[in-house]
């Protein structure tokens, strides 16, 4: 069946749904997805890297970005595979069962599935094995919508070392030499990890690979080694298992210790990690430092391990890790909560942090779904204070905060008295947006304050020459909004002297009955303009090396609104392109944005790629100037590509807009191409 997602005109962004699809799953994600941040390629650092382990690398890197919901992975750990750790007390099934009583107590699967290899660990001798049997387990879950990884507490390669001390310089050395009787050892453990990590590969499951976790602290025996040796053996590690072993489905996880020392300073390069994290057991989760030294790597960042502080396991209150992640820690994308009596299912609120509006669990996993609301170009972003706004009506403020936001670091903040009516946040023109068609703002309240049955706010702009008494207010309608991001989206094509905004704002409107003192919220305006939404049939727009069509059709491959532009093709014959061919002046617009994808039928061998171009000039075609986004794969879940207009000459005189679709080699039969949603950016 299609599934389609109508998105308000205009605001198709990073992705969108053509023909069929759905919640995705690491073992079916199509083949060829790549992974886009605004106009750059998210790639992992294993160029060979399954097309699953890309989506959820993509995934995870644009999942901050989302706004106030679904943008925190929650993940927990099952276990030590195979036979019982001393510590616990519990073979891995019995250790499993600490998932159930975590489904049980929150009403939440994670979305994310950790195990450890390592069989027999504890604290005083040698883990007796590396064990895989937990891939049961975890190609389940997978197989559930959820994502895995995997760890190991490996055994010391260096015969007679103990387990818990750092090996000396001049044995861990020997490690990265697979001529000595250390290298050698260390390698046959790596193939028992191999061995675990390639059923995996099999099963067509990515996993978030996390080996020598926390060496900056002195606990294990690959702990406080010298950094450029540490990094020499990771990166042996990583040529190993991805080149001599050919596993394609890791996504290497740098996990330093909290409170150990300066994060970075075991830091393995940007070239041999996909993934960093803190691994962090304390009792104050505001307290942790460390997050923006991580962040700044430009990775995306999680906390791979989260736990009560030393003795505090039982009376632990995660709603204080809902706090840190939401007020200090917004670029987390997952965070792993651990087993035993750390697990929230034992401490105080983990139905909280399982159920918070941020928290994305088991079955909220859609690879597909990779930066919906990013927005191509901001028009407000308040990331460099408030940016010429004022209020009205406001108890105080309005200021420029980082407390929270749709989308970067910032937003625009006011206090409001819910009891005194409505208030305003306001920008003061004169504004000329008659290049414009759609203009929208997120929204939201603070969650304190009685809000009675809850707040209501419209978008507005007041148009007009001469005095504020002629002006014309134009509004989005009202929508009751809450402590969730809610886009408010105005229709420009209503609103008369566009030429002439003398203001553009959001009234706030408590209901009858709220009362208190609460905040409001904005963030992420934007102004642009639909091109083609093909509501009115094709609009202009034509083909070349079609089998037949295009035409606009109906509720299949949609992006926006209801209807789509489709033609037929036959790969066999080629490239196709659907253009418009006709004169446009592009002028102020710094970006080009449309949905592109294909239809599920048909034999697509490696996958269709598309490109968005324009071609500029004056004369005949012959002098025209060809400019070109980067190809993007494309498949029934559908793409947008996004064109830059920074370097393109002669905006003015625009001659044709269009998308060229190549299929690759080997592709046969008949499918079909689809467009929506054309859209320039100011």
């Amino acid at each position: 069946m299609s599934v389609r997602r109508r998105m308000a005109a205009g605001l198709v962004t990073a992705l969108t749904v053509f023909g069929g699809g759905g919640v995705g799953t690491p073992a079916v994600a199509a083949p060829g997805v790549v992974g886009v941040v605004g106009s750059a390629v998210v790639q992992p650092v294993d160029a060979s890297a399954s097309p699953q382990t890309r989506a959820v690398l993509n995934w995870l890197t644009r999942l901050p970005d989302r706004g106030l919901r679904n943008r925190t992975a929650s993940g927990f750990f099952a276990g030590y595979s195979g036979s019982a750790a001393s510590e616990s007390g519990k073979d891995f099934a019995t250790q499993y069962r600490d998932v159930a009583e975590l489904v049980d107590r929150t009403g939440q699967f994670p979305a994310v599935l950790a195990c450890d290899y390592a069989s027999g660990w504890n604290a005083d001798r040698a883990p007796t094995a590396i064990n895989a049997d937990c891939d049961t387990e975890l190609i389940e879950h997978a197989g559930r919508g959820g994502l895995v990884s995997v760890s190991v507490h490996l055994p010391n390669p260096v015969a007679g070392a103990a387990w818990r001390t750092p090996l000396p310089q001049s044995a861990f050395r020997q490690l990265s030499d697979p001529t000595t009787v250390a290298g050698r050892a260390w390698r046959g453990e790596l193939d028992d990890v191999a061995a675990g990590l390639r059923r995996l590969s099999d099963a067509g499951v990515p996993v978030l690979f996390r080996p020598f976790h926390e060496m900056n602290g002195d606990w294990f025996w690959w702990g406080r080694q010298d950094p450029a040796d540490f990094s020499a053996l990771w990166r042996a590690t990583y040529d190993y298992l991805t080149g001599a072993k050919g596993l394609h489905n890791l996504l290497w996880t740098y996990a330093p210790n909290c409170g150990s020392g300066v994060p970075t300073a075991h830091w393995v390069g940007r070239a041999y990690a996909d993934v960093v994290g803190l691994d962090c057991y304390t009792a104050d989760p505001s307290s942790i430092t460390g997050y923006e030294k991580l962040v700044e790597l430009g990775k995306p960042f999680a906390f791979t391990e989260i736990g009560p502080g030393s003795g505090a396991g039982g009376t632990f209150d995660y709603e204080r890790w809902v706090n840190a992640l939401h007020e200090r820690f917004p670029r987390t994308a997952y965070f792993l909560a651990w087993n035993n009596e750390w697990s929230p299912a034992r401490n105080v609120n983990g139905v909280k942090l399982m159920n918070d509006p941020w928290t994305v669990n088991r079955g909220e996993v859609d690879l597909s779904a990779t930066g919906v609301d990013d927005p191509p170009v901001v028009y407000e972003d308040f990331e460099s204070g408030t940016q010429g706004w004022n209020g009205w009506h406001l108890a105080a403020g309005p200021w420029q905060v980082t407390e929270w936001s749709a989308h970067g670091a910032g937003s625009l903040k006011a206090d409001v008295d819910l009891a005194t009516g409505p208030a305003y946040l306001n920008k003061v023109g004169p504004l000329d947006l008659s290049g414009d068609t759609v203009l929208s703002v997120d929204a939201r309240t603070a969650p304190w304050g009685e809000q009675a049955s809850g707040s209501r706010a419209k978008l507005y702009v007041r148009t007009g020459t001469g005095d504020a008494s002629s002006w014309t207010w134009t509004d989005s309608g009202a929508v009751t909004v809450d402590t969730k991001a809610t886009r408010l989206v105005l229709d420009l094509t209503k609103v008369p002297d566009r030429a002439h905004v003398r203001e553009i704002g959001v009234e706030f409107a408590p209901a009858a009955g709220a009362t208190g003192r609460s905040a409001v919220y904005l963030d992420d305006m934007r102004r642009g303009g639909l091109l083609a939404g093909f509501e009115n049939g094709t609009e202009g727009w034509s083909g070349s090396g079609t089998a037949a069509g295009p035409w606009a059709v109906a509720d299949e491959g949609a992006a926006e609104r209801r209807t789509a532009l489709k033609a037929d093709v036959e790969p066999d014959r080629g490239t196709v392109h659907l253009r418009r061919t006709a004169p446009a002046d592009l002028t102020g617009a710094t970006v080009l944005t449309v949905a592109a994808g294909t239809a599920s039928w048909g034999d697509q061998a490696t996958g269709t790629t598309a490109k968005l171009y324009v071609r500029t000039g004056t004369g005949d075609s012959s002098g025209w100037t060809w400019n070109e986004s980067s190809a993007v794969t494309v498949g029934p879940d559908g793409r947008s590509l996004r064109l830059d207009l920074a370097g393109v000459s002669d905006l003015a005189h625009v001659r044709e807009i269009g998308v060229q679709f190549t299929p690759a080699p080997g592709a046969t039969g008949r499918t079909a191409v689809y467009l929506d949603g054309v859209t320039r950016w100011s």
